[in-house]
């Protein structure tokens, strides 16, 4: 019985979803904006301007990982960026419908960059210093 509780506590089970959950928005938020846009009809000045912008939260992340690591648990933040990440893709696909598309849109591609770097903070502390 003993044996069958460690084996389910090794992170090789859970670490590779971890990552894959790390990567992903990133993608979406950098990639997947740039394709949507275009698609949507947005001019090449426009996406290449305001998709920049959306690196922005990889770029600064020092600057506020010291928070991350002060403020509750890792696991909270994990947990916490995981559901503000499926919440960014729910706006996103809610407010492309809408006059304001680009503007909406671009607002929660942010968030989700946001949330993004701050679970790969997160994430990063939890796998390396368990």
């Amino acid at each position: 019985m003993a044996d069958v509780k460690t084996s389910s506590r090794r992170p090789w089970f859970w670490i590779p979803t971890l990552y894959v959950a790390e990567g992903l928005p990133n993608v979406l938020a950098a990639s997947v904006s740039v394709v949507l846009f275009k698609n949507l009809g947005v001019s090449n000045a426009a996406i290449a301007f305001y998709t920049s912008w959306l690196y922005l939260p990889w770029v600064i992340k020092p600057l506020w990982s010291p928070v991350v690591d002060l403020l509750k648990t890792r696991r909270l933040w994990i947990w916490a960026m995981q559901l503000l990440l499926g919440a960014s893709l729910a706006g996103v696909a809610l407010t492309i419908p809408a006059p304001h598309f680009f503007q909406l849109t671009l607002v929660f591609f942010w968030l989700l960059a946001f949330s993004s770097a701050t679970h790969d903070i997160a994430a990063t502390g939890f796998t390396c210093w368990r």
